[in-house]
């Protein structure tokens, strides 16, 4: 029986009661083949490079904004929601030990944001007062069920080997923030129709971030499915480049 990979999710768990869908991403990561483990990051700060040492796979989830003092915004804008400087504290240290071990890694809406401050990017602090556009990237926690936009994805990337999409995919939306300026070392790969940046990676290393979230509808979006599979199948080639060195 071929193992399976050991994926950490960083969480909040202050946050379970209105994350309604949070569940379905776990059911997803056991169904494409790995085995889910969850790291409560909000409460305490941790010594987490120990933990993501002994993993196959990093998923940094969604969740409250990123503190704007980490990328220059400001602290007393009115429309900041759930900021809580440790869980920043220890995803972004669980970013930088999976980057620096080579652990696959997907970061997914609030992780794409916060791996964008991390890393000397910046972000609009409210899409609908600093990014203005006919696009609904806000739906509301119960309609990540339903499809809000399509976007278009750069061919050859991860994103679109992974979902089988061709140059476009429908995705769901649920986020009031977004990347203003990307991050050095970063490279787009997913545009919504209004020019907003919705997937970027690191083309020398196997981390991928995506604004949407494909761990909500992966049962009944092929793309979704094909995403998580392919990030877990990406965590399944680095446990055998290990055994093998």
């Amino acid at each position: 029986m071929t193992a399976k990979p050991l994926i950490a999710v960083t969480l909040n768990a202050r946050e379970l009661d209105w994350m309604l869908h949070w569940r379905k991403m776990f059911d997803g990561l056991q169904t494409v083949g790995a085995i889910p483990m969850a790291i409560e990051c909000g409460s305490t700060v941790l010594d987490i490079g120990d933990t993501v040492r002994r993993l196959d796979g990093l998923v940094i989830s969604g969740g409250g904004d990123v503190d704007p003092t980490r990328w220059g915004g400001d602290p007393g804008d009115p429309t900041l929601a759930g900021v809580n400087p440790v869980r920043d504290h220890n995803e972004i240290a669980a970013f930088e030990a999976a980057w620096n071990l080579g652990i696959p890694t997907l970061a997914i809406c609030r992780g794409a944001q916060l791996v964008t401050a991390a890393r000397g990017g910046a972000l609009y602090a409210d899409l609908p007062r600093d990014f203005p556009s006919a696009v609904k990237h806000r739906l509301g926690e119960e309609a990540l069920v339903e499809t809000a936009h399509d976007v278009e994805l750069v061919p050859g990337s991860r994103i679109a080997e992974w979902s089988q999409a061709g140059p476009r995919m429908p995705v769901n939306s649920q986020h009031h923030q977004g990347v203003r300026t990307l991050a050095a070392g970063f490279t787009a790969v997913a545009h919504a129709p209004d020019g907003l940046v919705e997937a970027f990676e690191a083309p020398e290393r196997p981390f991928t971030a995506v604004q949407w979230h494909p761990e909500v509808n992966w049962a009944t979006c092929r793309h979704s499915h094909g995403i998580l599979d392919g990030f877990v199948q990406s965590c399944r080639a680095r446990m055998a480049a290990v055994d093998a060195a």
